[in-house]
């Protein structure tokens, strides 16, 4: 499950760095057919590497364990080919500029990122659909291909529900939220403290619902609920609710323990397990999952994902600051200014992307693998001896198909867990030495995150709200660029857009003006002052008619719709809504990239045409 958030956490960071806009050199349809084809491709590629997977299981059934191994590794290769596949299907063939295309993507965060999302997961259910016959040899059980499938999806509804949830959440919030709580939330610390909040609070209350979406039923009547019910007792009854798990049918062999506050805490064991397991074994799994609860391990794992937020902040803010310093990047971003966010998202994902796999696969998973094995030395210690938790892990590796010498990122491999508990039992000073191991390693993880979070409290830039922090460095950058070119029309407008962001507006008129001093055509920039001139806040830079006119030049030498935009806009502020109503809709009859935009602009201008047209056939009368 933890692999899986890695991968999702992937797929997101890729969908929303992507472009947003088609070249205008391809037609809509050449995406389109080109993201089903990459889909087609993609199958085909997978149907082909199970296939020679499943011929020798066929041929060679003594092997299942090979098989396993085997399985495992045919599976993450496609799950990183599945990546490489949808980062294609983004940055290639622009997978949000078409989805785009849908009402309210624009809009709503949390709408675009679920049809991204959908698409990632078209290619996940290609790998399950053929991975299937394999699955199916290995656990030797009655699992049908639709209830795979199914129990797939059901299995990695809790990963995508918090991210639906908080962009959801989000969403409603942008739209229903005052200017205050607005501007709080732009923040960084703001964003944070309520990424940190709703992580904390959804901790809380999931476990309740993620019984209910994998459809967990109270354990059986009968001498083993019996059994686990006193042992649970007698450990001081941790749980609120033991459960019966049927992850994939209940052919699963696996437990586990959910939930941060005992309200909402529950024990699962799946049906397969239940039955191959004696009372005895039973009570070592309970045992090592009462270890987890007694160690507290739940909330250094929320612990862990709250400080990986503010990490890949620091990350991202300081690798920013490095990347904008270089020569190389700047003079790219001055020479391609129309893209500059675009390259920026790019080139910083991929680093970001990296971090997250190496913060999770190696930090997470070394605090994983330790906690797993403190749980197990806490089980020895209730019981008393290591042999019923060796003889439960021993059955599942025989009765799953599970290679007992084959480790996971995040758990030792049986053969290990069994030599170190036989090692503990003989030796029980091993238990004091690895429970202060894991203690140390805590604390210098916290210590690390205070440390880091000071730092970024300190230092200038990196909580400035709104991303104004890159903002600001990238002016100062380019700035310092401008001293050895003065004349440079390229870093001039490139500022001027920054001053005009930040509003800042005087010194967004001068770089303008200097600019047309040095290339009095330039389309781009005689539109960026007029709409200077529009928009402005500050009475002192809105010039109406200065606007019209320098529009009205920009519109006659390019034919753009962000131009001829502009040019409603200054229509608008002159009282002629009517022209603006006018261009609008020569504007949609174009099918623009920017759709949804563009048609609100037209209610707008078409709002302000009907209030006009109000006014003259009812004038105020003053007496």
């Amino acid at each position: 499950m933890f692999t899986n958030i890695i991968f999702f956490m992937l797929a997101l960071f890729i969908f929303h760095t992507g472009p947003s806009d088609f070249p205008a050199d391809q037609s809509l349809w050449f995406y389109f057919w080109g993201v089903l084809l990459a889909l087609v491709l993609f199958g085909n590629e997978v149907r082909h590497r199970f296939k020679r997977l499943n011929a020798p299981g066929r041929e060679y059934a003594a092997e299942s364990l090979g098989l396993s191994h085997r399985l495992q590794q045919v599976q993450q290769r496609l799950m990183v080919l599945s990546l490489l596949f949808f980062g294609a299907e983004v940055y290639f063939l622009h997978l949000r500029a078409l989805i785009h295309l849908l009402p309210g993507t624009q809009r709503l965060g949390s709408w675009e990122g679920l049809l991204g999302l959908s698409l990632y997961l078209l290619h996940l259910l290609l790998i399950w659909y053929f991975g299937f016959p394999a699955h199916r040899f290995i656990s030797q059980g009655t699992l049908t291909r639709p209830a795979y499938i199914r129990s797939q999806f059901q299995f990695n509804l809790p990963i995508l529900f918090p991210w639906l949830l908080v962009t959801g959440l989000s969403d409603i919030l942008e739209i229903t939220a005052g200017p205050r709580l607005r501007s709080y939330l732009d923040h960084p610390l703001g964003e944070l403290s309520y990424l940190l909040v709703f992580l904390f609070i959804l901790s809380i209350f999931l476990p309740y619902l993620i019984k209910v979406w994998w459809q967990c039923r109270p354990l059986p009547e009968g001498f083993k609920k019996e059994e686990i019910r006193e042992f649970c007792r007698q450990a001081g009854s941790p749980f609120r609710e033991i459960l019966l798990w049927p992850v994939f049918e209940g052919q699963m062999m696996t437990a586990g323990v959910m939930g941060l506050v005992k309200r909402f805490r529950y024990l699962l064991i799946t049906p397969a397990l239940l039955q191959v397991l004696d009372p005895a074994e039973l009570q070592g799994v309970v045992a090592h999952e009462i270890g987890h609860i007694r160690k507290k391990h739940m909330f250094f794992y929320l612990l862990f994902f709250a400080g990986y937020v503010l990490i890949a902040l620091l990350f991202y803010q300081l690798f920013s600051r490095h990347l904008l310093t270089r020569p190389d990047i700047l003079k790219l971003l001055t020479r391609w200014q129309s893209y500059s966010e675009g390259l920026i998202s790019l080139v910083t994902m991929i680093p970001l992307a990296l971090f997250l796999i190496l913060y999770f696969r190696f930090l997470f998973g070394f605090f994983m693998r330790n906690f797993e094995r403190q749980a197990d030395l806490q089980a020895l210690q209730m019981i008393g001896s290591p042999e019923p938790l060796i003889a439960s892990l021993e059955k599942i590796s025989l009765y799953s198909g599970q290679d007992r010498r084959l480790p996971s990122w995040h758990h030792y491999s049986i053969a290990e867990r069994v030599a170190f508990l036989e090692e503990s039992s003989r030796e029980p000073q091993r238990i004091v030495r690895h429970n202060r191991k894991v203690f140390r390693s805590v604390a210098v993880f916290v210590l690390l995150l205070i440390g880091l979070g000071f730092y970024g409290w300190r230092s200038p830039g990196i909580f400035m709200a709104g991303g104004q922090g890159q903002a600001h460095l990238l002016e100062k950058l380019l700035e310092k660029e401008l001293r050895a070119r003065p004349n440079d029309p390229r870093l001039l407008t490139g500022l001027g857009v920054l001053y005009q962001e930040q509003k800042k507006y005087e010194q967004a008129e001068a770089a303008y003006k200097k600019v047309l001093k040095l290339e009095p055509s330039n389309p781009l920039v005689l539109n960026n002052l007029a709409w200077l001139y529009a928009t402005s806040e500050d009475p002192t830079f809105f010039k109406p008619q200065e606007a019209l006119a320098l529009s009205q030049v920009a519109a006659a030498l390019k034919q753009d719709p962000v131009i001829w935009d502009t040019l409603a806009e200054a229509y608008l502020v002159n009282d002629r809504p009517d022209l603006s109503l006018r261009i609008m809709e020569e504007i949609l009859k174009g099918a623009p990239d920017n759709r949804e935009y563009f048609e609100g602009q037209r209610e707008r201008f078409k709002k302000a045409w009907e209030e006009q047209e109000s006014e003259k056939d009812n004038p105020n009368v003053s007496i």
